[in-house]
């Protein structure tokens, strides 16, 4: 086979002027292409990350200002609650010194209530003592000497009907009288008081003394069937009956 060299030489020549041609007009504007390819997605990729950095910046922004009003929702109801507090302890001490006050007004007003009705009260046992003193000295109703105790007796019963009298006496000589006194009668009063119950019975009649501190002052004096009285006890009793039946 016979080679030529200007075949090969115009091959070669061939060859570079297509190398040529696909280098200028098909691997530059590929290469172009993908040049501009790979910029555009370095591009989309840089806006990529800074989108993601600006979200991941955005979304830390919301949190922290979700933080700050957490926190700031914590303080408000921290410092409603104090003011809540306050006014309630505010209103509590004006309730109490309201009720305090009120208080003491009802309690001097009780306490010039009582004193009053103390001093109607002793003015009124005061002149209630001055009538049953009067009423007792005026009556006779209270003898703290047994001879007169007796003495008052023998004049009332001498008021009585010839029948009841006489009756009186029958019942003295057979049973005697009782004397209750509130100390021990000397002997000269008690002859004397056997002198004045003789001479209304027309002989002997036996005295009983006994001691009845019951009596509080005076004389009872019981003759049969008849009892005189003549004590502080007896006569109050008297006079609180009359009193509770007006």
């Amino acid at each position: 086979m016979h080679i030529s060299l200007w075949n090969v030489a115009l091959q070669t020549i061939n060859f570079l002027v297509l190398v040529f041609l696909l280098q200028r007009f098909l691997y530059r504007p590929i290469l172009a292409v993908i040049d501009d390819r790979k910029r555009k997605v370095a591009l989309e990729q840089t806006a990529a990350v800074t989108e993601r950095q600006q979200a991941e910046r955005l979304k830390q922004e919301y949190l922290d200002k979700l933080a700050a009003l957490e926190d700031e929702k914590q303080g408000v109801l921290q410092l409603a609650q104090k003011q809540a507090e306050v006014e309630t302890s505010a209103l509590r001490k004006t309730i109490e010194a309201q009720f305090d006050e009120q208080r003491a007004k009802q309690t001097a007003l009780l306490e010039r209530e009582r004193n009053e009705v103390e001093r109607e009260l002793r003015q009124q046992a005061v002149q209630l003592g001055m009538v049953i003193a009067e009423r007792l000295l005026q009556d006779g109703a209270v003898v703290v000497d047994p001879l007169s105790a007796v003495q008052t007796a023998v004049r009332k019963i001498a008021t009585l009907s010839l029948a009841e009298r006489e009756r009186l006496v029958i019942e003295l000589r057979r049973h005697g009288a009782e004397l209750h006194v509130t100390a021990e009668v000397s002997p000269t009063q008690l002859a004397a008081i056997h002198g004045e119950l003789a001479a209304l019975a027309g002989g002997e009649v036996a005295v009983t003394t006994r001691l009845d501190p019951k009596l509080r002052v005076g004389v009872e004096l019981r003759l049969g069937h008849l009892s005189f009285s003549l004590h502080l006890a007896g006569a109050l009793a008297k006079v609180q009956a009359e009193t509770l039946l007006r």
